[in-house]
């Protein structure tokens, strides 16, 4: 990936004309490594884990018919017959209480890793600075001690800002925000205004859903909804 994307750095450096993502990190005073980084944070972002967050979405909508109606009419409150704006998607409360279960409910990314900037100390273990650290997602996200019934998507529990800090604090860059999860929520929350507006989803009975958990935990199958038309 990374030979990829330098060939297409250097390639659009000899361009005038500039319009791409990759551009405007061109045009900072990023360094090529930094570039690089960027760059591959967004692609991941843009395929993977936006693809899942998506897929794992539609998937526990079309099985339960309230939290489907009641993003219906958030989105007919927020954005009326108006199309979906970067301005208009923080109002979509509702809608990112639904991305936060679906990533909560899915362990969309069972795991995190993050470098320890400072000594850290676990019971009696001390974590030295400068250590890798894994982070056990998946087991916190389902954890009986912090979130009731851990198994039941229900997007109703991130209306506490409590559930909120605490979903916040699971890894994703701690307070300090991730951009990747962001542009996923971003790109999921215009699909997600733009489908339920015009239809409804259904589950499709007998089909049962497995997990395969990787880097990003994705549908083990393939997923089959219903649909019709709102009209």
């Amino acid at each position: 990936m990374e030979d990829l994307l330098k060939s297409v750095v250097k390639e659009r450096r000899a361009q005038k004309c500039h319009s791409a993502f990759v551009d405007s990190l061109i045009q900072s005073s990023l360094t090529e490594p930094q570039i690089m980084e960027d760059c591959m944070v967004f692609t991941l972002a843009g395929c993977v884990i936006t693809a899942n967050l998506c897929i794992w979405t539609l998937r526990f909508l079309s099985t339960s018919a309230e939290v489907q109606d009641k993003l219906y009419q958030e989105v007919l409150e927020v954005l009326g017959s108006e199309p979906v704006t970067l301005e208009k998607v923080p109002q979509l409360r509702y809608c990112q209480q639904v991305l936060m279960e679906t990533v909560r409910t899915a362990m969309l990314t069972p795991v995190a890793a993050r470098l320890q900037e400072v000594e850290g100390k676990v019971d009696q273990h001390v974590i030295p600075k400068q250590t890798l650290v894994i982070y056990a997602l998946g087991v916190v996200m389902q954890d009986p001690d912090t979130w009731s019934s851990p198994y039941r998507f229900n997007p109703d529990r991130f209306e506490e800002e409590s559930a909120r800090k605490t979903f916040s604090l699971l890894g994703f860059s701690g307070s300090r925000t991730c951009p990747e999860l962001r542009f996923a929520y971003t790109v999921a929350s215009v699909l997600l205004s733009s489908v339920v507006r015009h239809l409804r989803l259904g589950a499709v009975k007998g089909q049962a859903m497995e997990v395969r958990s990787e880097l990003v935990s994705s549908p083990k199958d393939e997923t089959w909804l219903t649909v019709c038309s709102r009209t």
